[in-house]
């Protein structure tokens, strides 16, 4: 039987250290029904990826997501939402996920995503160069969001004019994934975002079918043309990717930069050996994961080791927890860029694994590269903010660096 109290999953508190008590569920309650959300909580690395791969769970879960979290409703805003989230491949099974998955391949592959390489090093130069001016920035607001923005951006040919709205629309529409949509207010401005950014991806796909490009778009559109079965969702998985990939890299780039700056001598050994750049990203993907869970529903009455899951019931798989197993790193809490273990559990696991993770991984390497060209990094302030985290996504809301000089 699950426990069901004792652990605080919510609060700006758990967030600003969640691991002590992803420690003692996966120790004392590894599943654990938490009642705030009416939900359970794994946190044991075979149970998230038997999860994944049991028929007993379902990603499609649109309904009872946006339902629990009082998203649906008869008016226009909220069809047309619904309407728009039910169809992306983030809210599929086999076969249709896998129908939806090979499009989204075309353009986020590893050989597909290498050639923005050149256009990411600018973007980081650039926004390093303003850090090494002014000798101090916020590596939230200042550098990691306009990575992330800018390369989206650029993969997508979107106008620099129309990019600010992008961040807002993101920002709202991550609030659905981990329960972070509370007033009237928030859930209005969640669908008037999506509403918004769809229909500007349907606009962008017809004038890239009318001109098509190199552009990720174009290459969705390629993938989208002649299968009758994918008719119309090149527009749907742009909207998609953008929404989902700005905030997991600007956490994740926060979360890397915040990991080096709290362990001194690791950033010493990095600045002594860039060659570890990318073992640095790896270790921080796994120490410090901008992703803290994935979810299902359960889509018929079922059990985790002993405890009932009910059909309609949402399990939340903690893979931040799984990331501090002793049973798959040794010394799971401390950080180390060395590391030769490396099978975390951030971009996921089976079917659903994360089609942006090339993506990712070269932003936070390409951001990592060019910050080391600043002599010393500096923490500007003790206490952090983690207040637009929720049960799945996590980093500070904003990050002050002092860059001295040598």
């Amino acid at each position: 039987m699950a426990v069901t109290s004792g652990f605080d999953l919510t609060s700006e508190r758990f967030f600003a250290d969640p691991f002590p008590t992803l420690d003692r569920l996966r120790t004392e309650a590894p599943v654990y029904f938490f009642e705030p959300l009416q939900c359970i909580i794994i946190t044991a690395p075979a149970d998230i990826e038997g999860l994944v791969k049991d028929p007993s769970f379902t990603a499609r879960r649109a309904t009872a997501l946006l339902g629990g979290l009082g998203m649906l409703g008869e008016d226009e805003l909220s069809r047309k939402m619904f309407d728009s989230l039910s169809r992306l491949a983030f809210f599929q099974d086999p076969p249709r996920h896998t129908k939806l998955r090979q499009l989204i391949m075309k353009g986020f592959s590893p050989s597909a995503v290498e050639w923005m390489r050149p256009r990411v090093v600018g973007l980081v130069q650039r926004a390093v160069e303003e850090a090494r001016r002014d000798g101090e920035m916020d590596v939230v607001s200042a550098f990691s969001e306009a990575v992330a923005l800018n390369t989206l951006a650029e993969m997508f040919v979107i106008p620099e004019s129309d990019r600010p709205q992008f961040m807002r629309w993101s920002t709202d529409l991550l609030k659905l994934a981990g329960g972070g949509v509370s007033s009237e207010e928030q859930k209005r401005a969640v669908k008037q975002s999506c509403c918004d950014m769809v229909d500007y991806m349907m606009r962008l796909v017809e004038e890239r079918r009318k001109a098509p490009g190199e552009d990720v778009a174009s290459r969705f559109i390629e993938a989208e043309d002649g299968d009758t079965e994918l008719a119309g969702e090149a527009a749907m998985q742009c909207f998609q990717m953008v929404a989902a990939g700005f905030v997991t890299s600007v956490n994740q780039i926060a979360n890397t930069v915040l990991a080096l700056l709290d362990h001194p001598a690791e950033l010493a050994k990095l600045r002594e050996a860039p060659g570890l750049v990318r073992g640095a990203v790896e270790e921080s993907l796994r120490f410090e994961p901008s992703v803290l869970s994935l979810s299902r529903m359960c889509a018929r009455n079922t059990e985790i080791r002993g405890t009932r899951v009910s059909e309609g019931q949402f399990v939340f798989a903690m893979i931040a927890a799984a990331n501090r197993d002793p049973g798959l790193f040794s010394e799971p809490d401390r950080f180390d860029i060395t590391r030769q273990q490396s099978r975390h559990l951030t971009f996921g696991s089976g079917a659903h694994y994360c089609p942006g993770a090339p993506l990712i991984r070269m932003e936070v390497e390409e951001s990592v590269r060019a910050l080391l060209s600043l002599p010393r990094w500096e923490l500007a302030e003790q206490t952090l903010s983690y207040a637009g985290s929720n049960l799945q996504d996590r980093g500070p809301s904003s990050l002050r660096v002092r860059f001295p000089a040598a």
